[in-house]
């Protein structure tokens, strides 16, 4: 049921909030989450506002997520290398062979331990094995998110969720319809029926810490609901960054606070 989270939307919309930020009651927050948080939504309506040969949001946005999970982030099929994986072992087994025939070609002193049988395993065992290692760390390990990303797919759960207000009128009508199910995926559905773009603050400025579900999912399940880069923070320099998110925030409210009057 999603019957309180209709209700926490409703009383939001009983004020003249320009945003909606949904909140569940297990989790903690980064220094600086707010500022960041307020110029990520500047960002987005810049973007959402501006000629249409400039911007760069073509559709119109469903929410601004402050938490996600890597784990639910995975390789996709238009990731070429991903995709096309025979042809990605292929070409590193054969940059492999070339680049170990150059070395011991170049330093003869290394044929001692380089000769045709080590070559042998490292392009048929070592090379693969490094290569797929690469695709089972993971894309988002390999290549961290940054900023106000798009994030239409993956994007689990509903611990920190900002929604513009003109959305939530219609977002509620449809969960009150559907009346039954996991709010987050009913959210998702509703955004993917009216062709909504998502997006997410990277690296999350939220950390979800609940041990135990309330729709009697498993342990490790809900345990594993967890933002890894989130860890990754360090208090000094999320510190130094909020002073300089600050900074920069305080020029660009004031062309925000505009936007936000006409509502």
């Amino acid at each position: 049921m999603c019957s309180d989270y209709v209700y926490a939307l409703k009383r939001c919309m009983a004020t003249t909030a320009p945003f909606i930020l949904v909140l569940e009651d297990d989790i903690l927050f980064a220094d600086g989450w707010m500022t960041k948080t307020l110029n990520g939504l500047k960002q987005l309506q810049d973007i959402s506002h501006a000629p249409p040969r400039h911007a760069k949001v073509d559709t119109p946005w469903l929410y601004l997520r402050l938490f996600y999970t890597e784990t639910a982030l995975m390789w996709q099929n238009s990731d070429f290398w991903y995709a096309h994986m025979p042809l990605t072992f292929l070409l590193a087994t054969i940059f492999g062979f070339g680049t170990l025939c150059a070395v011991r070609w170049k330093w003869p002193s290394t044929r001692a331990h380089l000769d045709n049988g080590a070559i042998a395993v490292l392009c048929l065992t070592t090379i693969p094995a490094f290569t797929a290692l690469a695709f089972m760390i993971g894309k988002y390990s390999l290549h961290p998110l940054r900023g106000v990303v798009r994030m239409n797919q993956y994007g689990c759960c509903t611990q920190a969720i900002v929604f513009p207000r003109e959305q939530v009128p219609s977002l509620i009508r449809y969960l009150e319809e559907r009346n039954n199910g996991q709010t987050d995926s009913m959210i998702e559905e509703y955004a993917d029926q009216n062709q909504l773009d998502r997006f997410a603050l990277a690296p999350q400025v939220v950390q979800h810490v609940g041990l135990y579900s309330s729709r009697d999912n498993t342990a490790e399940n809900t345990q594993s609901n967890w933002a890894f880069h989130f860890e990754a923070n360090d208090p000094r320099k999320l510190k130094a960054e909020h002073e300089i998110e600050f900074a920069r925030g305080v020029h660009q409210w004031t062309a925000l606070s505009d936007v936000l009057k006409r509502y």
